[in-house]
């Protein structure tokens, strides 16, 4: 017996009474269950988006707060370091390193550059040294000689600075 021929002989066996209360109780079997499959998912994460919009929204006012922040810092920072002298920032940015010891000299050279002399200083400390001028103070490094001491890790640095705005220096052979 095969599945279509014993649903159409339960049917035909039906008063049109029972097919019509059958009828109903399928159709509110569907809807039942259309419900609890598709609306009531998609209400509950309505629910959940709903109370968590606002949060998000102030996050990304919050955002938008601290990028203005940041841009107003980062001119304040850019116009800071370009008013002050060179020679005078790397000399208090370079006393907070670990090499500050075996800093031989700074010295002002013209068009606001400035020239850096240290050995023996670790290779790791310079080059972390390098990164914090460049992002905080927007100096830029514009030639660099760099020798080894004949020490594991450390180097003798021969290095020219200049501000943000000032065009790189013309190599000379």
């Amino acid at each position: 017996m095969n599945f279509t021929g014993s649903t159409k002989d339960f049917w035909s066996t039906r008063t049109g009474r029972q097919k019509m209360m059958l009828s109903t109780a399928a159709a509110v079997i569907v809807v039942v269950a259309a419900y609890f499959l598709l609306l009531a998912p998609a209400l509950s994460a309505r629910r959940e988006l709903s109370a968590t919009l606002p949060v998000l929204r102030a996050q990304v006012e919050n955002m938008r707060q601290q990028l203005k922040e940041i841009a107003m810092l980062r001119k304040r920072v850019a116009a800071t370091s370009q008013r002050a002298d060179l020679k005078t920032l790397l000399q208090s940015s370079a006393a907070r390193t670990s090499f500050v010891n075996s800093i031989e000299r700074i010295e002002s050279l013209s068009g606001s550059r400035a020239l850096f002399l240290a050995g023996p200083a670790r290779f790791d400390d310079w080059l972390d040294w390098i990164a914090h001028l460049q992002s905080e103070f927007a100096v830029r490094l514009d030639g660099c000689k760099i020798s080894s001491t004949g020490q594991p890790g450390l180097v003798r640095v021969e290095a020219t600075f200049a501000s943000a705005g000032q065009p790189a220096a013309r190599a000379t052979r």
